[in-house]
């Protein structure tokens, strides 16, 4: 990259000023590789040689130079009142014009006769912004020139001669500093070159043929420098990035060893390490305020960036299904600490922020020494060696979030939550790219290209928005005002005379030249630029492929298992009977996520429903305690165990409803379990080992009685509906609970216990058909006990023989696929064919 200049002309002790940064690094390049003194010229850009020429012009040095990032906040700060939707592109605008107003010499008083409301706000917030300059002896970059105009008429004498170079239209202010400095003009050399013009039917296919254009040049002429200029390069980087990198095969290449450089950078805070960083400030000041965000918690505890990230990375996973399980959107700080047992790093981590002991109000400057403390106790980036950009990014973020030193001049105290939100603002302003490397290919705006040359260039999306584009009026100078100062794309007249220009600085980039435009652009159509005519459209052609026969290969035995003692073998069973591709999966101890809900999910219901009649059937351990019971006490005990299932909780209207819903299905079961014989509960929620052909797991029964005959029935309670005997002797078992809590214990009947606002009943298989108060029908169709345990016995033990031997086949039955997380794994189609 360099620029097209006669350079013989240019002394060592001469200084260039240029239009922009780019244009300065090419101008020191060529003059680096030109046959000139050992010792090059000065090149500066524009605001570069404003701010050398405050530093050096010894003017009133108490008065104190604003950064632009000073700037642009105390901007924002006065535009706070204004109440506007979206603050970001409202600042941009504002300063936009504020620059404009300072450049082109504007007179406000001219600006608030008008009454335009727009007008008067900008009047409003720039009167304030200037009177704050004056009141604490700051200037920005727009004051420079006329402080320091009779300082240039001195230094122009003594500092050897002055050239301009790359500026199409000078602004007045731009024209005052160069006839102060009686600078010359460099103008680049004409060159005598015919374009080849494309035209394409869609966008995509316009930056693919560029992609694969650039890559046979490139490996045609590796020496030699190759252009592409994008001028809505802002909109399109991520689709240009991922079209190169797709055809020069570079996804995972860091920056600099990438083929191409793209000029263009992106917000600090857009890269995944500041994203983790902020996520991580935001979760330490919420450990302040004793609650914390859960979608905050679960991206820092997956976060791998942080101290233990991989020696802990299993546990976190799980950490995270157990904090998602809560269904809550904020925790407490304390019931965190308590699910952290399995990641002792993490849980140092928590303890540190708990005990962490911050003043509410604190200033700017203290605010940024507690959150670098908090970035320590993560042992942010200590856990993983960063790439190159990664550091540069980390580099950078640490030199930007001094802002909140420089503005802890300007800002009153603050809380840690509003000095988070002003660094996070600021990042999101910071335009940052990591170094590239020394690639051949570059991948430009226009105004960046402007004024450069290239051994090739390709300019693309030729279109009339484009070229000549629209008339444009900044949102607060008024248009009047706009026209008769000849602000730029104010007027037809401006926008072809500023067209020409731009054609012929494109045109002027290399003597092979290449321009393109697309019909459509996200389907939206668009018209080429009137100023050239393009050949028909370029359709790329996809590659053909030959198709080749697949070869079926039939697998579906895996090796027997080893480790006959299994978890979840109830499921396990029960899978594998349904659809044996689906009990084989339990072996991956895929670990289940069950989806958040708003309020309380069914798994807590249910789990609320066991706790009550636990606690509820522990203190009335017979029928004839129930019934003896009043009703007064038979309601203070169900309020009782409600209340104590519910205290894990939170507080919420939710709750509530749930209490009241809870009372009255309980009060109904309860009712249900009045009208049976003599009975006495012998256990709840105990727990038994159960062995099925070798196969090994533990159960855990809801509760066992034991009826006036000596008789044992195992209860079931069952929250959801849908629940019926059919799933107990269908073929296969749709419900293997009860069957295998039936062939491991010395029982004579098992029964759901249905429990929900629109079933409270009991349906069994027993010994005695007449156990439990259900109808007639039921008891009619009950099945004989003993033929029913035989059944089961034989159709479990087969279920087991398969698991423990392999067998993996994807054959699922009715209902096997209606709940199934691994449909994605064994590509069944809902009517359970392969």
């Amino acid at each position: 990259m360099r620029v097209n200049l006669d350079l013989s002309s240019i002394k060592s002790n001469d200084t260039v000023i240029v239009a922009n940064n780019r244009q300065a690094l090419a101008l020191k390049k060529s003059l680096a590789h030109s046959d000139r003194a050992s010792r090059l010229s000065k090149v500066y850009s524009y605001q570069s040689f404003l701010e050398k020429l405050w530093k050096s012009s010894q003017i009133s040095q108490e008065r104190r130079l604003l950064t632009q990032l000073e700037f642009r906040f105390l901007l924002l700060q006065f535009s706070e009142e204004a109440s506007v939707k979206n603050p970001e592109t409202f600042i941009e605008e504002l300063i936009k014009c504020y620059r404009l107003y300072k450049s082109y010499g504007i007179e406000i008083n001219q600006i608030s006769t008008l009454p335009s409301i727009p007008s008067k706000l900008f009047v409003r917030l720039i009167r304030q912004y200037e009177k704050f300059k004056a009141q604490n002896d700051c200037i920005d970059q727009t004051d420079i020139l006329n402080l320091t105009i009779d300082h240039l008429k001195r230094i122009s004498l003594h500092n050897g001669n002055y050239f301009r170079y790359g500026f199409n239209e000078s602004t007045p202010e731009q024209n005052k500093l160069f006839e102060a400095l009686n600078c010359k003009p460099l103008f680049a050399e004409h060159l005598e070159s015919t374009s080849r013009n494309f035209a394409f039917v869609e966008q995509e296919s316009e930056l693919i043929a560029i992609a694969k254009w650039a890559k046979r040049t490139s490996n045609q002429y590796p020496e030699k420098q190759i252009g592409i200029v994008v001028p809505n390069l802002n909109e399109l980087q991520y689709k240009v990035k991922s079209i190169f990198d797709l055809e020069f095969s570079s996804n995972l290449v860091e920056i600099h060893k990438k083929p191409y450089n793209i000029s263009l950078g992106i917000s600090l805070s857009d890269y995944p390490l500041i994203k983790h960083l902020i996520s991580i400030l935001r979760l330490s000041s919420q450990f302040q305020n004793g609650f914390v965000d859960t979608e905050t918690l679960t991206k820092v505890v997956t976060s791998p960036y942080i101290k233990g990230a991989m020696s802990e990375l299993n546990n976190r996973a799980l950490l995270i299904n157990k904090i998602r399980q809560l269904s809550a959107t904020r925790i407490k700080t304390n019931k965190i600490l308590s699910l952290c047992d399995g990641c002792p790093s993490l849980k140092e981590i928590f303890i540190k922020l708990n005990d962490a002991n911050l003043t509410k109000k604190i200033t700017l400057e203290l605010s940024l020494d507690s959150m670098n403390s908090f970035l320590l106790i993560w042992g942010f980036t200590s856990d993983r060696n960063l790439s190159s950009s990664e550091y540069q990014i980390y580099e950078k973020y640490q030199v930007e979030s001094l802002v909140l030193n420089k503005l802890s001049d300007f800002h009153q105290l603050t809380t840690l939550d509003d000095a988070l939100k002003i660094l996070i603002e600021h990042m999101n302003a910071v335009i940052f790219q990591p170094q590239s490397g020394s690639a051949n290919i570059y991948i430009l705006g226009s105004l960046e290209a402007e004024g450069l040359f290239f051994d090739f260039v390709w300019v693309c999306s030729m279109t009339s928005s484009f070229l000549p584009g629209k008339i444009k009026m900044p949102l607060f100078i008024p248009p009047k005002t706009s026209v008769e100062y000849c602000l730029p794309g104010t007027s037809f007249e401006l926008i072809t005379k500023e067209s020409e220009i731009t054609l012929n600085n494109l045109q002027n980039l290399s003597k092979n030249l290449t321009f393109s435009y697309s019909n459509y652009s996200e389907s939206r159509e668009q018209i080429a630029t009137p100023y050239l005519l393009f050949e028909d459209p370029q359709q790329i052609k996809d590659p053909q492929v030959t198709p080749r026969e697949m070869e079926l290969i039939e697998d579906f035995i895996a090796p027997k298992i080893k480790n006959l003692e299994i978890k979840k073998g109830v499921k396990t069973l029960q899978d594998q009977m349904g659809c044996e591709f689906k009990g084989f999966i339990n072996r991956l101890n895929f670990q289940e996520i069950n989806d958040s809900v708003i309020g309380i999910s069914k798994l807590e219901q249910g789990n609320i429903i066991h706790n009550i009649l636990e606690r509820f059937f522990n203190e009335v351990s017979s029928s004839s305690e129930l019934k003896d019971l009043s009703e007064t006490r038979l309601d203070e005990l169900i309020e009782t165990h409600s209340e104590n299932a519910l205290q894990e909780i939170p507080q919420s209207n939710f709750r509530i409803n749930e209490k009241v819903r809870v009372k009255i299905v309980i009060k109904q079961y309860i009712d249900l379990e009045k009208n049976r014989e003599f009975f006495e509960v012998v256990g709840t929620e105990s727990e038994a080992q159960v062995d099925i052909a070798g196969l090994k797991f533990s159960t855990r029964i809801d509760r066992m009685d034991r009826l006036k005959d000596g008789s044992k029935l195992i209860i079931d309670y069952k929250t959801g509906k849908n629940i019926g005997i059919r799933k107990l002797i269908n073929q296969p078992l749709e419900q293997a609970q009860l069957p295998i809590y039936a062939i491991s214990n010395e029982v004579d009947g098992v029964a759901f216990a249905t429990i929900n606002s629109q079933d409270c009943k009991f349906k069994a298989i027993t010994k005695n058909k007449n156990d439990l108060p259900m109808s007639s029908q039921s008891i009619n169709r009950m099945p004989e006990w003993k033929k029913q345990v035989s059944d089961w016995k034989d159709e479990l033990v087969q279920a087991s023989q398969k698991f423990q031997n392999g067998h993996a086949e994807v054959l699922p039955s009715s209902h096997a696929c209606d709940f199934c997380d691994y449909d994605l794994l064994c590509r069944v189609d809902k009517s359970g064919n392969d």
